[in-house]
């Protein structure tokens, strides 16, 4: 039974959301909750060998196929990936997958895929809005995951220091081969209880080495276990990922090693023998680290309120109400990519 319409445009609208990694999950369930309070019908689309149907929660509903997905006829496609099919109907949104600090290759160029561009913070906003020919609108809304994030709800003590170690997949930005050694040796001693997550692009032999570090004293948590580590740990151990971002935004020390554009608000070492001693100044924070670390959520994101899901879904109403037209010059070659990995060939 849906609740009534309360949407600025009067009626139910059909929202499908579109995962090909199965962080996607986390990012899209707050879409999904607020979309179903204004009495919008929410869908998943799982494609790909990246992403699990077995992540879906029982109440909620995934469509089979694409042309399931064609057949639902939806007014707004929801996607955390920098891809979508303009063959499924409804305008695009672009949700994005991390927050956009200074990391390279964070601000997607514009491709003629999206509609509509849902921004964190007024970097990536300005960046967006100055290529911008018409093709598209932006709307600064804040970064959907951090209501996931804010809103989760723990009352788990633990009896020793929580370290979450987490890592970016690039061999030239990931630290996570470097101190494969530091972090065994560190969890074989049992003075603290590690954490770890790994980036779902990670080389398989390298997510092998750490799984097989698993004991009484190192936990390995999958991709739809992230909110749930950042929540528990004490401190985190990360390099050049945007998950570490989450972290200081829950107030919380983070250790990086070979960081490409250190900050004051994170400690980062170059040597992997300084793991260890990085880790204690974390654990007893200085007030100067920690009065950094609360600067910095707002110097990225002025969004912090746990409500960015309420302003997509009324950015997304808004946009269906104004009866948008598809301006978007057609990218044949993406498009052409697109329907070869989803082997999708009719028109």
């Amino acid at each position: 039974m849906h609740a009534s319409p309360s949407s600025t445009v009067g009626k139910p609208l059909n929202f499908l959301l579109y995962v090909e990694q199965n962080y996607s999950f986390d990012i899209l369930r707050p879409i999904q909750n607020e979309a179903k309070k204004h009495g919008h019908q929410v869908k998943w689309l799982v494609v790909g060998n990246d992403a699990s149907k077995h992540f879906l929660h029982e109440n909620e509903q995934a469509l089979s196929s694409i042309e399931q997905a064609i057949s639902f006829k939806p007014d707004a496609v929801f996607v955390p990936g920098d891809r979508v099919p303009n063959f499924i109907p409804g305008i695009k949104v672009q949700v994005f997958h991390g927050l956009n600090e200074s990391k390279r290759g964070n601000v997607y160029p514009e491709r003629g895929l999206f509609d509509l561009y849902c921004t964190e913070g007024p970097e990536r906003t300005g960046t967006l809005t100055r290529s911008n020919k018409g093709h598209y609108n932006v709307v600064e809304t804040g970064w959907v995951k951090l209501d996931s994030l804010f809103q989760y709800q723990s009352s788990e003590h633990f009896d020793k220091p929580q370290v979450l170690f987490g890592s970016t997949f690039s061999a030239s930005l990931s630290c996570a081969e470097l101190v494969y050694e530091e972090v065994k040796r560190l969890s074989q001693n049992g003075s603290w209880q590690w954490l770890v997550t790994l980036h779902p692009k990670m080389a398989a032999s390298t997510v092998e080495k750490y799984k097989a570090l698993e004991s009484e004293n190192l936990m390995f948590f999958e991709n739809n276990q992230v909110i749930e580590a950042l929540h528990r740990a004490d401190v985190m151990i990360c390099d050049n990922s945007s998950i570490f971002q989450e972290f200081l935004l829950l107030n919380k020390p983070v250790v990086t090693v070979n960081n490409r554009d250190p900050l004051d608000c994170f400690i980062n070492i170059t040597d992997s023998n300084a793991l260890e001693g990085a880790i204690k100044h974390a654990l007893s924070p200085s007030s100067e680290l920690i009065d950094s670390i609360k600067k910095y959520g707002p110097s990225i994101t002025p969004y912090l309120d746990g409500k960015s899901s309420q302003r997509v879904v009324k950015a997304v109403e808004e946009m269906v109400g104004s009866h948008w037209v598809d301006k978007k010059p057609r990218n044949l070659l993406r498009n052409f990519k697109i329907r070869k990995k989803l082997n999708y060939w009719k028109l």
